[in-house]
């Protein structure tokens, strides 16, 4: 049997910072899920708010010349 201690040592310095943070939060599995579901589509609707403010800015420029 390995020496679950030793596993410890292997994980990089940002699980060791997210591990810690969860314990501080209080976070749990299915919250986590949660929001997960929850923010399923949001990186589409930012695409498209990026894509408006591009096409906007395109439309300004070519109205000044």
């Amino acid at each position: 049997m390995k020496n679950l201690s030793s596993q410890n040592d292997n994980h990089s310095p940002f699980l060791r910072i997210m591990q810690k943070g969860h314990k501080k939060t209080g976070y749990k599995k299915t919250s986590g899920n949660l929001l997960l579901t929850l923010s399923e589509n949001d990186h589409k609707r930012i695409a498209q708010l990026i894509a408006k403010w591009i096409e906007d800015e395109n439309e300004k420029s070519d109205s000044a010349k």
